[in-house]
């Protein structure tokens, strides 16, 4: 079992990349992938340019340490914006990830992630097509091994007003013809809406069209990584999916769940 998406004292994590290895170890984890945040904006949340280069060499040092133990994976969580692809490229493209999550958590400069103040400035129906069209553009791009958290706009227990499947299914038409992986996001039951990301209802249509899944936690603590793994592991069985996807070098493998 592998856990992708996991964060530490590099950007917003809590605990070291020793610390958080430690943990998926003591889980049994086979595989932990650290995916600190890299922001084109300035952030406090995120890695600043100057600390890529400590990132890659900390975790050369911990794939090290801990290569009889656990396979450790390099991998980046990154926010597109639209227009600024040649910047995430080049960055990309400075180091030897694994794997690449391309996640959205601004419309424009507003982060509607942790800032709640914009919310009712249109329709929750508007604002799901504005979110679903950036992350359709992220897909798009190029950049990206997997879309993050897919449906995160839903944290706040932010709904649509009428029925959204047309949307929903264009999105992952679009995840589809350009060969995405879909994280399956367990951090999401203990947001406010209490529910993973993707919720059921995108992971079926995930299935339908043949878009595979990988596994993350979204780890900002040691305590929780691997969080929730036996529920989403029951819940991607239940749909149907039978394998999930792990990287190496950005190439893919699959695994049994």
């Amino acid at each position: 079992m592998v856990d992708y998406h996991t964060h530490t004292v590099l950007s917003d994590g809590k605990n070291s990349h020793e610390e958080m290895v430690k943990a998926a170890i003591e889980k049994g984890l086979d595989e932990i992938g650290f995916s600190d945040h890299v922001c084109i904006k300035p952030v406090t949340w995120a890695m600043n340019a100057v600390d890529i280069p400590v990132m890659s060499n900390q975790i050369q040092q911990i794939q090290e340490k801990f290569q009889d133990k656990i396979k450790v994976r390099f991998g980046m969580e990154m926010d597109y914006f639209p227009g600024r692809e040649a910047e995430l490229r080049d960055i990309i493209n400075s180091v030897p990830a694994d794997y690449v999550i391309g996640s959205v958590h601004f419309i424009g400069d507003w982060n509607f992630d942790s800032d709640k103040s914009l919310y009712g400035k249109w329709s929750n129906d508007h604002l799901y097509a504005i979110y679903f069209d950036l992350v359709n553009q992220a897909a798009a791009s190029g950049l990206f091994d997997v879309i993050g958290h897919l449906d995160i706009i839903k944290k706040f227990q932010v709904y649509p007003e009428s029925d959204q499947s047309g949307l929903f299914e264009e999105t992952i038409r679009i995840l589809a013809k350009n060969n995405m992986v879909v994280e399956l996001n367990t951090g999401g039951a203990d947001r406010p809406c209490g529910e993973f990301t993707p919720g059921r209802m995108l992971l079926e249509l995930c299935f339908k069209h043949n878009v595979e899944v990988t596994l993350g936690s979204d780890a900002h603590q040691q305590e929780q990584v691997a969080r929730h793994y036996k529920t989403a592991v029951e819940l991607l069985k239940d749909i149907g999916y039978t394998e999930i996807v792990t990287f190496d070098k950005r190439r893919r493998q699959k695994i049994r769940l």
